[in-house]
C-alpha cells in the first residue's frame, strides 16, 4: 500500500503531460448543386502546422470509389491540368452513401505546415461518371487555424476532359493541430512536480 503512494503522482504527472493534440474542422457548404469527378482549391495554414486526418464529402454513387487526395506548394490556380505539380499523399477505398448524404474518408493523414498556401484536389480516380457534389460559385471559409478559397472542378484526373472555374468543393476538413515544441501547462506542471518527486523518493528510499 505504501508504495502505491509514491507511484501514484508520479503516473497522474504523466498522464497530464501527454495531452492529445487538439482537434479540429472546417465545413465549406452543403448546398451542392453540380459535379464532376473533382475539386480543387487553396488551403491557407494559420500560426500552427495541422494533420489533415479525415474528410465527408457528398457523392452520387453507393458503388466502391477511391478518393484520392493531392497537394502542392503554392495555389492550384495554373495548374489544374499539370500533374507534375501535385503530390499524392493518399489514396482511400470508400463506398459512398449516395447524394444526400455525406460520405466519411479516413484518409492517409498528411500535414500542411503553418505559413504556406496549398493546392489540394479531392479525386474520385477509379469510377466512371461518378460525381463529386459542389456548388457554382465562389467563396471564402476560415477558422483560427485556416482558410479555404474555393475553386474548381474537374471531370478526368486533373481535367482530362474539362476544368470548370467558379466550383467549391462541398464537405468538411477533419485535422490536428501540431507543435513542435511541449505544451507550456505540461512542461511547467513537470517542474513544480519535480522536487516533490525527489523527496518522495528520498523517503521511500529511507524505509525500504
Amino acid at each position: 500500500m505504501k508504495k502505491t503512494r509514491y507511484v501514484l503522482p508520479l503516473a497522474v504527472l504523466l498522464a497530464a503531460i501527454a495531452l492529445p493534440a487538439a482537434a479540429g474542422s472546417i465545413t465549406t457548404t452543403t448546398s451542392w448543386n453540380d459535379g464532376g469527378t473533382g475539386a480543387m482549391f487553396n488551403a491557407t495554414i494559420g500560426g500552427t502546422s495541422l494533420s489533415v486526418t479525415s474528410l465527408d464529402l457528398f457523392d452520387t454513387t453507393t458503388s466502391p470509389l477511391t478518393l484520392d487526395v493531392y497537394i502542392k506548394t503554392g495555389s492550384y490556380v495554373g495548374f489544374a491540368t499539370t500533374p507534375a505539380a501535385w503530390t499524392l499523399v493518399s489514396a482511400t477505398s470508400i463506398t459512398g452513401l449516395g447524394s444526400a448524404s455525406l460520405t466519411p474518408v479516413n484518409v492517409t493523414p498528411f500535414t500542411l505546415a503553418a505559413g504556406q498556401t496549398y493546392g489540394i484536389y479531392f479525386v474520385l480516380s477509379n469510377v466512371s461518371g461518378s460525381n463529386m457534389l459542389y456548388t457554382t460559385g465562389s467563396a471564402t471559409v476560415s477558422n483560427a487555424n485556416l482558410t479555404l478559397t474555393l475553386g474548381e472542378g474537374t471531370n478526368g484526373l486533373f481535367g482530362a476532359t474539362s476544368v470548370f472555374p467558379g466550383r467549391e468543393w462541398d464537405g468538411t476538413i477533419n485535422y490536428s493541430l501540431l507543435s513542435s515544441v511541449p505544451e507550456p501547462a505540461p512542461v511547467a506542471l513537470l517542474g513544480l512536480a519535480a522536487p516533490g518527486l525527489w523527496l518522495l523518493r528520498r523517503r521511500y528510499l529511507r524505509k525500504y
